[in-house]
């Protein structure tokens, strides 16, 4: 195990370029092409505004008092598509290059990296309209930009450990993406992106099983830090830091174990 992450540090151009491959590979043959990237997340907020912040009158509540829905809906709305794209992605990126795993020899730990690669790529131009917004229309808290590589960092390594267990998975059993797309949907709606954690603040019980969601103090993070200029929730970030390095550990090995009988499965 040791040996292949080692292999992976060591073809950091190929996991560069095979990265690159997947996001040339997203936007062929479209019109707006990287432009996407800008133009997807603003038209989930607006249908989501629309729905909740005008028609339902929603005003969440965070740490610094009532924010501007959209707002609120667009800072946690970007990392969920980073953390969702990457699950999606990495469980399909063995499968997705068959035939170079079956022809080439290449480690094959840096397809999965990829896929996470690509998304991160997507989600920090995403961050530039994030910017913009919050520059136009407040809050602005320029203080919290420095605890965004801390939230980044826990976002990468969370990915990397459902990448690599679930393109393993994928290989043997081909349901795990339908499955997933389920499961993305359910664990979205039950993530603090349409809500404010402050919903359940009479509701002590609610609020520590929301926690146990490893994305939940991901998302209350970008939320702090971006609308309120806050930190984030220590206490709540270590748990979700603890799965995330477990998770890792754990998908890592698994694939680790599995890689040499991918050729045969595929």
């Amino acid at each position: 195990m040791i040996a292949d992450l080692r292999a992976l540090a060591d073809r950091r151009q190929l996991l560069a370029d095979f990265a690159w491959r997947e996001l040339r590979a997203r936007y062929k043959g479209s019109v707006l092409g990287f432009a996407w990237n800008f133009v997807t997340p603003l038209l989930q907020l607006v249908v989501f505004w629309l729905l909740f912040g005008v028609v339902l009158r929603t005003r969440p509540q965070t740490a610094t008092g009532e924010q501007p829905y959209a707002v609120f809906l667009f800072v946690g709305l970007l990392p969920w598509t980073f953390f969702a794209t990457s699950l999606q992605s990495g469980a399909s990126a063995i499968l997705a290059n068959a035939s170079l795993v079956k022809k080439v020899r290449m480690p094959v730990q840096v397809l999965p990296a990829a896929s996470v690669l690509s998304a991160l790529a997507n989600f920090l131009l995403s961050l530039i309209v994030l910017f913009a917004v919050l520059i136009v229309f407040g809050p602005r808290h320029p203080e919290g930009v420095i605890w965004l590589p801390v939230l980044i960092a826990l976002q990468i390594v969370m990915n990397l450990g459902f990448a690599y267990l679930l393109s393993a998975l994928a290989v043997f059993y081909r349901d795990v993406q339908h499955i997933l797309g389920i499961l993305l949907l359910a664990w979205y709606f039950l993530t603090p992106v349409l809500f404010s954690v402050s919903i359940l603040d009479d509701r002590p019980q609610q609020l520590f099983l929301l926690y146990l969601n490893p994305m939940t103090a991901v998302i209350v993070g970008y939320q702090r830090a971006l609308l309120d200029g806050l930190p984030p929730q220590w206490d709540a970030l270590a748990y979700s830091t603890v799965v995330a390095v477990v998770l890792f550990i754990a998908g890592f090995w698994y694939f680790d174990r599995a890689k040499d009988d991918f050729e045969s499965a595929l």
